[in-house]
C-alpha cells in the first residue's frame, strides 16, 4: 500500500503488518524478551476492537491510557481509534483534580490500566465513575463492578471474531476514518492552570511521518529501535508511529534505569531520548576514570576531557585517533555501537556533554516541538547538523520569528483547537493562522533555530529588571555535580537558586580519602569540596549574566529529582511551580534579613 492511500494511523499499522518485512514488535520481560509477530498483532487489534465496541466504545467516547509503555499501550490506541473514539493519555502523577477534568472534558468513559496497586490511591474513589477498566497485568485486582483483566477482554474478542461479518465491518470501520478526524486528545502538562487538551488528527500524525522518513530514513531488514521514554507523551508516541510506518523491527524496554543494559542487550540502530537519560550515560560513561588511578586515571579523564572541548566538526589528530582506539571505541561497545541515529528532544542538552558524545561517535541530533505541533517542528539531521541549534524547520512547516522574538509555526501538522477552550483558540494563532509556540528563539541565515526561552518564564524583580531563568539554569545544569536548578526572581529584590544536587555523581566526585573522612551527604552534611566546586561553577555562570541576572543566594538540595517525586514531568523536565511550593520554606529563608550580629 503506498502513502498516498494511508488515511488514519489504524490503516498504516494494518499496512505493515501486511508487508512480508515487517518483523514485529518485542516486549522485555524478566531476561528474556516476548516477540509479537505481525499476523498476531493484527489479531489482537481485531480482538481489542471488537470486545472494546462491544462494550460501548464508539464514535463521540474516549478511552484513557495509564499504563508504561508496551505493545498494549499501542494497541489500545489502535483499537479506540478503529472504533471512531478517542484516545487520552494520561499520566499516573497528575493532580486528582486535573485527572477528574481530564476525564469529564473529553468523556473518557473507558480507562486502561497496568494495575490498580501501581495507581495513586488518591485515585481509586475516582474510578467508580467509569464504564469498564481494563487491568494489562494478570496479577492486578480487578475493580469488581466495572473491571475486566486484558486477556479476558482479548478472549471475548476471539469469540466475536468468529462471527460473521465481523471482519467486513472491521475493515468498514478502517476506511470510514477520515483524515482529519481527531485521533486523541493531548492534555498539556502546565503546573498551573487548566490544562488545554491539544486535539491531534491523523492529518497532523501522518504528515509528521512523511517529514520524518526523509530525514532519518530506515530499513525494515537492517534497523531496529529501542523504546524506553512514556508513550503518553506525544514525541514518543509519534516517533512510535514513525517506526510503523518504516516497519522497523521495535523492542519495548522495562525501565529507563535499566537504559544503559538495554541498550547494550538490544544494540539498536535508531533510539529517542530526553537530555537526562543521555546524562546518566554520560556520567555511566565516565565513571571508570573517577575510580581509576595513576597513568590510567590521568590518560582517561585526559581523553573526556578532549572531547567535552573539542569541537565536533574538527578535523580529528593523532590523540583523538588515539583516544578513539584506546577509550572511545570501549564506551561506544558499552551501549551497543550500532547506531545511526539518536534523536534528543523535551529540552536542550548539556553543550560540553553534546560535544562529548558526538567526539566519542554517537550521532546525536537535537530537535524542537510541541504537543500542539504533534509534535516536531525543527530537528538537526545527518544531513543538516549544527551545534547549539535545535535543527531546521520539518520542510511541510512554515516558522518565522515574531513579537518577543516568538517562534510562531503554521502548517499540516499543527492542530487545528483546544478541546472545549474556544477563547484559548482565538489567543493560540495570530491573524495570518501561524501557532503562537510560546518559545523565544532566532534564526540564523541557513535557518536553523536557536531557543533563548519561554515568554511566559521571563520574570519581573522587584527592582523592574527581566530576567529569563530557562538559560541560566541551562548553564547551571552544566556542572555534572548539579542534577538540575531553578531559579528564583519574579517579585523578589535579587536572583537566587535551588541547586539539586546529583547524589550518584557526587559519590564518585569525593576522593577515596574523603569519602572515608566525610558522613554521607544525603541530608544536612555536604562535603566542602562539593559546595567549593558548585560555588566557583556558580561564580563563572555570573561571570556572563547582566548584573541584575546575577545569582546573589543559592542553596543545596539533596532531595531526589525524580518523576516520582512531583518534581520532574513524565518527560524529565523541572516542574517548577510543584518545586516552589515543596521548598517554600527554603526559598523565604533565602530571602529572609541577615540577622544583626550581637556586640
Amino acid at each position: 500500500m503506498q502513502q498516498t492511500e494511508i488515511t488514519s494511523l489504524p490503516a498504516l499499522f494494518l499496512s505493515a503488518c501486511a508487508d512480508r518485512d515487517f518483523p514485529g514488535w518485542y516486549r522485555r520481560e524478566g531476561d528474556s524478551w516476548i516477540h509479537y509477530p505481525p499476523a498476531s498483532l493484527r489479531a489482537r487489534l481485531l480482538q481489542l476492537t471488537l470486545a472494546l465496541n462491544k462494550h460501548g466504545l464508539c464514535a463521540g467516547k474516549s478511552l484513557g491510557i495509564i499504563a508504561k509503555t508496551s505493545p498494549a499501550w499501542m494497541l489500545a490506541d489502535l483499537a479506540a481509534q478503529t472504533c471512531h473514539a478517542t484516545t487520552v493519555p494520561l499520566f499516573p502523577n497528575i493532580a486528582p483534580e486535573h485527572f477528574l477534568f481530564q476525564c469529564e472534558d473529553a468523556n473518557i468513559e473507558y480507562l486502561v490500566i497496568d494495575d490498580l496497586a501501581s495507581l495513586n490511591h488518591i485515585f481509586l474513589p475516582l474510578l467508580k465513575r467509569f464504564k469498564l477498566i481494563v487491568c494489562i497485568l494478570a496479577t492486578s485486582r480487578v475493580p469488581r463492578e466495572n473491571g475486566i483483566r486484558w486477556e479476558d477482554l482479548l478472549y471475548e474478542g476471539e469469540i466475536l471474531a468468529k462471527e460473521e461479518g465481523v471482519q467486513n465491518w472491521f475493515d468498514y470501520q478502517v476506511v470510514t476514518i477520515r483524515l482529519y478526524d481527531i485521533f486523541s486528545i493531548i492534555y498539556t502538562s502546565g503546573s498551573t492552570g487548566r490544562p488545554k487538551g491539544a486535539e491531534l488528527s491523523h492529518r497532523n500524525m501522518l504528515t509528521q511521518l512523511g517529514s520524518i522518513s526523509k530525514l532519518f530514513p530506515l530499513s525494515p531488514k537492517k534497523d531496529k529501535a529501542l523504546t524506553i521514554l512514556p508513550v503518553a507523551h506525544v514525541f514518543e508516541r509519534m516517533v512510535l508511529y514513525y517506526y510503523i510506518a518504516a516497519k522497523t523491527r521495535l523492542y519495548f524496554g522495562d525501565d529507563p534505569r535499566n537504559t544503559a543494559q538495554l541498550l547494550h542487550d538490544v544494540r539498536p540502530t535508531i533510539f529517542t531520548v530526553v537530555p537526562r537519560l543521555l546524562e546518566r550515560l554520560y556520567e555511566k560513561m565516565t565513571a571508570e576514570a573517577e575510580n581509576a588511578s595513576g597513568f590510567r586515571h590521568w590518560f582517561l579523564r585526559r581523553a573526556i576531557r578532549s572531547a567535552k572541548i573539542r569541537k565536533p566538526q574538527k578535523r580529528k589528530g593523532p590523540f583523538c585517533k588515539l583516544f578513539d582506539f584506546l577509550v572511545y571505541r570501549r564506551m561506544r561497545a558499552a551501549i551497543g555501537d550500532n547506531f545511526k541515529y539518536i534523536v534528543s528532544g523535551s529540552s536542550a542538552l548539556n553543550k560540553s556533554i553534546l560535544r562529548f558524545l558526538h567526539n566519542i561517535g554517537l550521532p546525536i541530533y537535537e530537535g524542537y516541538g510541541l504537543t500542539e505541533c504533534a509534535p516536531v517542528v525543527s530537528v538537526n539531521s545527518p544531513e543538516h547538523w549544527k551545534p547549539g541549534s535545535v535543527g531546521r524547520p520539518l520542510t511541510h512547516l512554515k516558522v518565522k520569528i515574531g513579537e518577543q522574538n516568538e517562534v510562531l509555526v503554521k502548517g499540516a501538522s499543527v492542530f487545528h483547537e483546544y478541546h472545549n477552550m474556544p477563547q484559548m483558540n482565538v489567543e493560540a494563532f495570530t491573524e495570518d493562522g501561524y501557532f503562537r509556540t510560546g518559545d523565544q528563539g532566532a534564526m540564523d541565515k541557513d535557518g536553523y533555530i536557536f531557543l533563548t526561552g519561554r515568554i511566559k518564564e521571563i520574570f519581573k524583580t522587584s527592582t523592574g529588571k527581566y530576567v529569563s531563568p530557562a538559560p541560566i539554569e541551562l548553564e547551571l545544569s552544566r556542572l555534572p555535580l548539579i542534577e538540575g536548578a531553578l531559579v528564583i526572581a519574579n517579585n523578589r529584590k535579587f536572583v537566587s537558586a535551588l541547586i539539586f544536587l546529583n547524589v550518584d555523581y557526587a559519590k564518585r566526585f569525593l576522593t577515596r580519602a574523603e569519602k572515608r573522612a566525610e558522613k554521607p551527604f544525603f541530608g544536612t552534611a555536604t562535603p566542602a569540596r562539593i559546595k567549593c566546586a558548585i560555588e566557583n561553577h556558580i561564580r563563572n555562570v555570573n561571570k556572563k549574566l547582566n548584573q541584575w541576572e546575577k545569582i546573589q543566594k543559592w542553596t543545596l538540595i539533596t532531595d531526589p529529582l525524580t518523576v516520582e517525586s512531583g518534581l520532574l514531568t513524565p518527560t524529565f523536565k523541572l516542574r517548577r511551580h510543584a518545586c516552589a511550593i515543596k521548598y517554600a520554606t527554603v526559598i523565604e529563608k533565602l530571602y529572609a534579613p541577615a540577622k544583626e550580629k550581637r556586640r
